[in-house]
């Protein structure tokens, strides 16, 4: 349901000023050296995720960090292929003249 004018529930100021969000609090957390250790959070999570990856052999684990790592391939979709069913043969002269124009 949106707001409506004057509605009390909206915030209006919006973010208090030097407010941090989730993420830089994580980032800040896991900065800081672990009780008693030589490392920080940051390192022992790495670590952690790594031996999950190559110890544990999780398959998972390893997709993810080879994703991270480079990227998923890029995919290519065929919209011309799909016109056939939905629309008559001058429509799709027109759809696929306008897409060859884009492409």
């Amino acid at each position: 349901m949106p707001f409506t004018p004057g509605d009390p529930n909206i915030n209006r100021d919006g973010r208090p000023m030097g407010a941090k969000n989730f993420t830089t609090k994580v980032k800040e957390a896991l900065a800081k050296i672990a009780d008693g250790k030589d490392y920080s959070y940051e390192e022992a999570f790495i670590k952690s995720i790594l031996k999950k990856a190559i110890v544990d052999g999780d398959s998972a684990t390893q997709k993810l960090i080879w994703n991270y790592l480079d990227g998923m391939p890029s995919q290519s979709v065929d919209l011309k292929g799909t016109l056939d069913i939905f629309i008559d043969p001058e429509q799709k002269k027109v759809i696929e003249d306008a897409v060859d124009e884009v492409l």
